[in-house]
């Protein structure tokens, strides 16, 4: 029993550390949820490509909308759900540590926003999956040592994948899928398995 007990502790101890030095108010469901809004999104992307007439600029404009409109409801969603779950584990969602983790998460994405925006101003469509894979990636791999580890294993998946995508001329909209739809819901489940469903 003092064994046990001295167990219980020292896991309790670990669990207040991590609470005051990480943001772990990150919820599985809201990687799932992004990974199905990124399918959807290249679903209606596949339909716009097979079934529209429209020049390919307009088309590929059309498509980075899309994107951009996926990146929005997954950010909302993941506030929302990181929200709630801090209310349950009793971490202050508004700390510094929250600014913290958010400003080295934003910093990346923020940088590959406005390269985004250049890409479709000078109409180098071609590499903007490439760009947006790639500074996810950077963004999730800066972001990680605020959060649980297991983040910098997603991060270098996106890196590993935008920079395939660098050199393979054609498939942009699969590796984005790929990528923003089978990565997030394959490491939310992950994630629910390894961290949320032994706390349920």
């Amino acid at each position: 029993m003092d064994k046990d007990k001295a167990l219980e502790s020292v896991f309790e101890i670990k669990e207040l550390m991590e609470k005051s030095s990480k943001f772990i108010s990150v919820s599985g469901l809201a990687a799932i949820l992004a990974g199905i809004y990124a399918l959807a999104g290249a679903y209606i992307a596949t339909q716009v490509i097979t079934t529209s007439d429209m020049y390919l600029s307009d088309t590929l404009k059309l498509m980075a909308i899309i994107a951009m409109s996926v990146l929005t409801a997954a950010a909302v969603t993941a506030g929302i759900l990181s929200y709630c779950k801090s209310q349950k584990t009793g971490q202050k969602f508004f700390s510094r540590l929250t600014y913290r983790a958010l400003w080295n998460f934003s910093l990346p994405m923020l940088t590959g926003g406005v390269v985004c925006v250049s890409i479709l101003m000078h109409e180098y469509y071609d590499i903007l999956a490439t760009i947006m894979l790639l500074f996810y990636g950077l963004a999730l791999v800066n972001v990680s040592k605020f959060t649980y580890s297991s983040v910098v294993w997603l991060g270098y998946a996106f890196i590993c994948l935008g920079v395939v995508d660098c050199f393979l001329e054609g498939h942009s909209l699969l590796f984005w899928t790929i990528g923003f739809g089978g990565f997030h819901i394959l490491y939310g489940i992950l994630f629910y398995l390894h961290y949320e469903r032994k706390r349920s």
